[in-house]
């Protein structure tokens, strides 16, 4: 393989952030109720677009041969935000759905982030903490769609706010590094070695 066809692919890794953080913003502000739940129906053109540079992003990613990041890039992309618009657009029907089902997606994302998180820890502390903060925020939106608890999924809410803030942070910083050819803004060191 030539020295041109490795540095072909960039670092897609800021641009899916990005997308991660217009999501979570948006839909930050309607489980913590900042927002009507009458413009939900909007969250679902916010997600569906948002998933793309996710799912592109993963693609590129596992081409770089970054498999951990990828895997995060994917499954932002995938299962939580189309996911989440598809269960939406659902809802929206108005068939009668109950969340509980939703329980169990949430529940289970908290524990596949617990563990990328983990993982994550050989990169940056940073980091880390913010992947394990949406997946307490993963386990909020569980409880509340299980047990029907509006302050767990205001709870949830907020702190998927607190990740959207992280994510903006997180990207300018790997995007400024990018370009700069040096960190510009601290990300912190890994935890793990």
């Amino acid at each position: 393989m030539g020295q041109e066809e490795r540095v072909g692919w960039g670092n897609a890794l800021p641009w899916a952030i990005m997308a991660v953080a217009v999501l979570t913003a948006c839909v930050g502000a309607v489980f913590a109720g900042l927002v009507p739940t009458s413009s939900a129906p909007l969250l679902v053109g916010v997600l569906l677009a948002c998933s793309l540079p996710q799912l592109i992003g993963g693609i590129i990613l596992f081409r770089r041969g970054e498999t951990l990041i990828a895997s995060l890039s994917g499954l932002f992309g995938t299962t939580i935000t189309l996911g989440a618009a598809l269960t939406l657009w659902q809802q929206l029907k108005g068939e009668g759905i109950t969340p509980e089902v939703m329980g169990f997606f949430w529940i289970t994302l908290f524990l596949i982030g617990i563990g990328i998180a983990i993982g994550l820890g050989k990169v940056s502390w940073f980091i880390m903490a913010g992947i394990a903060e949406v997946a307490v925020s993963f386990l909020f939106l569980g409880i509340s769609a299980l047990a029907g608890s509006q302050v767990a999924g205001v709870i949830g809410g907020w702190l998927i706010l607190i990740f959207a803030a992280f994510c903006v942070y997180v990207s300018i910083a790997l995007v400024w590094a990018e370009h700069f050819g040096r960190l510009v803004l601290p990300i912190g060191g890994p935890v793990f070695k």
